[in-house]
């Protein structure tokens, strides 16, 4: 009987990490400078880099506006991805990207431009310095526009 508790126990909490937060919900109490989109699909080989190194980058910024989020596109682009993207300021870039996977933009949240992008090109200390530039560039008003988004896929 313990078994079977303890494999439930493990199921249950393997299955509640599949949500669409990449990091713990956003707690500053005012709204993030910066999103940090990652693209996913279960079936995406650069995903399976990328996310566990992001995934060891995430807790340096707990203390700075930045808010990261999956989403994911293992079924393709769909009403509940969209609507993520919807409330997290991500229309366009939803629109420009939706359906692509292997990679994380870092978007402006105030003015939804696309600040840069993180592939499993960027080692840890790589990403670390492209996420604090990302915070740096949307501090400072107008800034973002300055820096050409990448292509869309």
């Amino acid at each position: 009987m313990f078994p079977a508790v303890a494999i439930l126990c493990v199921a249950a909490v393997a299955m509640s990490g599949r949500t669409h937060d990449v990091a713990p919900e956003y707690l500053r109490a005012e709204e993030p400078k910066v999103v940090a989109a990652t693209f996913s699909a279960a079936w995406c080989a650069p995903c399976r880099i990328l996310e566990p190194r992001l995934a060891g980058v995430i807790p340096k910024f707990a203390d700075a506006p930045v808010k990261f989020v999956k989403l994911d596109f293992t079924r393709g682009p769909h009403e509940e991805t969209a609507d993520l993207a919807r409330r997290e300021g991500l229309s366009d870039v939803y629109r420009r990207f939706g359906g692509a996977s292997g990679f994380t933009l870092l978007v402006d949240r105030e003015t939804g431009e696309v600040i840069d992008m993180l592939t499993v090109d960027h080692s840890g200390r790589a990403m670390r310095a492209a996420i604090a530039q990302a915070i740096a560039v949307a501090e400072q008003p107008g800034a973002a526009a300055a820096h050409p988004p990448p292509p869309a896929n």
